[in-house]
């Protein structure tokens, strides 16, 4: 099942227009800025500077890190690597991914930490003169309140950023996260090492590296089950961190052209399991998490998706796992896990 938005354009631009004490002119959803490239700036190395506190708490913990993003899809998402540290043993890693839609031209952010792997709500917005600003909610004690996320006064060596909460509507906004990044290199190669390990979260270790890829698929499961296509590319996967989060970077080309996805994988370990995310680039939205473990050299995952307008459950097995091969079988099921129907196969060889 995919991202269901709780919010449309319009309610968007009405919390702008709040902050800003205007209406939204007219025109307003005219672009004088590529979207698609609106976060060029961000690709690279950086020393960031953080004051954060939480809603309740009157004093700031300050807090230094390092920032990395890398491009994807030729800058039309990226992934952020984040981790800070503070006084009085705080410190934390995480990640955000961010994805541009082109349908709508906004951008989509999502936040995850190391503590469970699991992405928070989405934010959502675009950049105008300089200044991007996207809208969603966030986790308060005891309630929903809007988030407000801005970046600011940038430069080609710098930058600065805010998080704001509101609990009236978008009339006031209280700031609980600053952040001034500093660049340190334009590269952005994270170049996460893999210690060796037998736990859980090292499950998806053999899948690390550069992989050729040849598929058969059912593109339209419910309408067309029995039309196969023939699909081949490249499968590359790597660490973001080492113990708890990587991404795989699949490209193929079949019949119907040119086909850009990737798969986030985030491990819980306070459940031991995995989180898989997956997005396309002609969608650049973020779907619902497949979960699941390994057992005896196989791990399946079981989620839901929407496949020709009806919500059914998704399966994905891996198998034949060997340091030079492996498998995937996905298979949907529209009767709640009674019976399987086949929609994908894909055989993967070591090419690194």
């Amino acid at each position: 099942m995919r991202v269901k938005r709780i919010r449309p354009v319009c309610l968007l631009l009405a919390v702008a227009a709040m902050v800003v004490g205007q209406a939204p002119p007219a025109g307003a959803a005219a672009q004088s800025v590529d979207q698609q490239h609106a976060f060029d700036f961000h690709f690279g190395t950086w020393r960031t500077h953080i004051l954060t506190r939480n809603s309740s708490a009157a004093n700031w913990v300050k807090m230094t890190g390092t920032v990395i993003d890398q491009p994807l899809w030729d800058g039309r998402a990226n992934l952020e690597k984040i981790e800070a540290s503070g006084p009085a043993g705080h410190h934390f890693q995480g990640l955000t991914l961010f994805l541009y839609e082109p349908k709508s031209g906004e951008w989509s952010q999502q936040f995850a930490s190391s503590d469970d792997g699991i992405m928070e709500e989405p934010v959502y917005g675009e950049f105008r003169d300089g200044r991007g600003v996207l809208y969603g909610w966030s986790s308060s004690p005891g309630r929903k309140v809007l988030e407000r996320d801005v970046w600011s006064n940038i430069t080609p060596s710098s930058y600065h950023f805010e998080i704001a909460s509101s609990a009236d509507g978008g009339r006031t906004w209280a700031t609980r996260f600053i952040a001034q990044l500093t660049r340190l290199h334009k590269s952005a190669h994270y170049g996460t090492p893999g210690a060796a390990g037998s736990g859980p979260e090292h499950d998806f270790d053999f899948n690390m590296g550069s992989w050729k890829t040849q598929i058969r698929a059912v593109l339209s499961p419910l309408a067309s089950p029995a039309a196969w296509s023939d699909l081949q590319g490249t499968h590359i996967v790597y660490r973001v961190w080492d113990d708890w989060a990587d991404i795989g970077q699949l490209e193929v080309d079949g019949p119907h052209g040119h086909i850009e996805d990737l798969a986030l994988r985030l491990y819980d370990r306070g459940t031991h399991q995995w989180r898989v995310y997956f997005a396309n680039s002609k969608s650049g939205q973020l779907g619902q998490p497949m979960v699941g473990e390994f057992t005896d050299g196989a791990g399946t995952f079981i989620g839901l998706e929407d496949v020709d307008g009806k919500t059914v459950l998704m399966r994905n097995v891996w198998s034949g796992i060997t340091a030079k091969a492996c498998r995937q079988d996905w298979s949907i099921s529209a009767d709640g896990g009674k019976t399987w129907t086949p929609t994908w196969i894909s055989n993967d060889t070591r090419s690194d």
